[in-house]
């Protein structure tokens, strides 16, 4: 019987695996393609995507960073999120304006924070602490 693994070691095996996959990747050029489970795929999108999904999960465990760091984040992962729903053929009819979104939906704009645009573009609603700006996100569609 196997042993359960500690933090550190979850932590220093997924650190290996990545350092091998930068190291692939890296050879094969950003301008390259990779195979997914969706067939082949522009590496840089590729590459994208997995940092949205790492800033995700950074936001499930509350990584702590700088307000300007957490801001460009933010602004990153609404510029990807509106190119991700548009690639995947759910486009969002969304502006980002400074330290807001305009959503246009059913004929009215919602101006939204940084923070609540998100969790309406990941569906994870659960994610804000505020009960009002949860609520909006449920209204506005999101399930999470």
């Amino acid at each position: 019987m196997r042993r359960a693994m500690s933090r550190l070691e979850v932590l220093q095996e997924w650190e290996a695996r990545q350092a091998l996959v930068r190291r692939a990747w890296g050879k094969i050029g950003v301008k390259g393609m990779i195979d997914t489970s969706v067939g082949r795929y522009p590496l840089r999108l590729q590459v994208w995507h997995l940092a949205r999904e790492y800033a995700i999960h950074a936001d499930d465990i509350r990584v702590r960073m700088s307000e300007s760091e957490r801001r460009a984040q933010l602004r990153w992962r609404i510029a990807f999120g509106l190119f991700a729903a548009r690639e995947e053929g759910d486009p969002v009819d969304g502006e980002l304006r400074g330290d807001e979104v305009h959503l246009s939906q059913d004929g009215k704009i919602h101006r939204l924070g940084l923070e609540t645009f998100i969790a309406y573009l990941t569906n994870r609603p659960q994610q804000l602490t505020d009960r009002a700006q949860r609520a909006l996100v449920a209204t506005l569609g999101a399930t999470g």
